[in-house]
């Protein structure tokens, strides 16, 4: 099935000013869910409005491409997708791409795109406790999204883990009816969803202490960064322009978001 895609060439392209019309677009995927504030149905979500700012500022023109998040990754390895968006660092994961920074598979946080904070919410018939180092009270699995970093972590840490869904909505659902003893997902996701449900406000809390914090970056196929490695590095650059900017702090301040990036 053909990815749905964000196809943002044209405005890029204007916006850039004297990028060439016949220069191949830079692809980068991102995931396909819905994620208040980065990925947005009804409106343009951050990825949109930092990819548009990066674009002018390297002239360059980009495609963002939503694809299932292992599928992302998959296509960065391959060289299909030129990079994925809102990668967290993982060492294994310089297998698939390459990070920004001076040195290899040493990411450098001035370069991040932004803090993801991720936040543990559980039934409160089955409360459970994080001290920063271990998590108690479970006695069944927690639900993740399948994918992401917190799942390994969990299984590090000897927690059994649920992966079976990709949905916060789904996953909360199952928290809400006590299929699962709780779940770990990202908090300006998860947070709107326990005021908008109903059900959810009146069955789930959440833990004050995150269960994690960390930066995440532009992630690039070792294919498209060995092909044209000072592009690579502009765009790097100016994607952490575009997130310092005062267009790109007044969007976040338009969706409500007030986390620090």
């Amino acid at each position: 099935m053909t990815p749905l895609r964000l196809i943002l060439a044209t405005a890029l392209l204007l916006a850039a000013g004297s990028a060439s019309a016949t220069e191949s677009a830079w692809r980068f995927c991102h995931e396909d869910n819905e994620t208040y504030p980065w990925i947005l149905k009804e409106r343009e979500g951050l990825y949109v409005t930092l990819t548009r700012l990066a674009a002018k500022r390297a002239d360059v023109q980009i495609e963002l491409v939503k694809l299932p998040w292992k599928r992302c990754m998959a296509e960065v390895k391959s060289g299909v997708m030129d990079g994925v968006l809102g990668a967290g660092f993982l060492p294994e994961r310089c297998e698939i791409g390459a990070y920004p920074g001076e040195q290899p598979c040493k990411p450098d946080p001035m370069l991040r795109l932004y803090i993801d904070r991720f936040l543990i919410y559980y039934n409160k018939q089955r409360p459970l406790s994080w001290d920063g180092r271990k998590l108690s009270g479970y006695k069944r699995r927690i639900a993740v999204q399948p994918g992401f970093v917190v799942s390994r972590l969990l299984k590090e840490m000897g927690v059994p883990v649920d992966e079976s869904d990709k949905e916060p909505y789904q996953i909360l659902r199952k928290v809400s009816a006590g299929m699962v003893e709780g779940a770990i997902l990202q908090g300006p996701v998860a947070d709107p969803l326990l005021k908008d449900v109903a059900d959810f406000g009146a069955t789930i809390e959440r833990l004050p202490m995150a269960f994690q914090e960390y930066p995440t970056w532009l992630m690039m196929s070792h294919q498209r960064y060995k092909a044209d490695p000072k592009r690579a590095r502009a765009l790097w650059l100016a994607y952490s322009q575009a997130r310092d900017s005062a267009e790109y702090q007044a969007a976040k301040a338009a969706l409500g978001y007030n986390e620090a990036n």
